[in-house]
């Protein structure tokens, strides 16, 4: 993307998700809906490093991420205030026990992109 196609008012929305193409299929979703991608991320610390450096408005979060939970991602960004949403195959039982994603929305997997767009829109309005 050159600087003159580079939309500085857009919604950043950062992605965690380690595998490739589900990362690469919400990016180009997300970028076609209009939104700044942050990432993907495919680590913990590679989403925290993210993080240092710059703020999302929002945030798609897998949370199995190879043999690391994405929680301490998503205690960071509920601790900025930043809404996110899942997007993972973990059943709604798991995902309860769990107080940092109890009430979260889960996308589940596969991801409907429609569906996913529509509601980032609505947690960064």
């Amino acid at each position: 993307m050159t600087d003159a196609t580079y939309d500085r008012s857009a919604t950043r929305v950062l992605v965690v998700e380690d595998e490739l193409f589900i990362a690469m299929e919400i990016g180009d979703a997300l970028f076609e809906a209009g939104f700044e991608v942050l990432g993907p991320a495919s680590s913990v610390d590679n989403a925290l490093a993210l993080l240092r450096t710059t703020r999302p408005d929002a945030a798609v979060l897998d949370v199995n991420l190879g043999r690391e939970k994405v929680t301490p991602v998503a205690l960071y960004l509920k601790s900025q205030g930043v809404p996110f949403v899942l997007a993972t195959a973990g059943s709604p039982g798991e995902l309860a026990q769990d107080p940092v994603f109890c009430n979260v929305d889960n996308l589940g997997k596969p991801t409907s992109m429609t569906e996913l767009v529509e509601k980032i829109r609505s947690l960064a309005a």
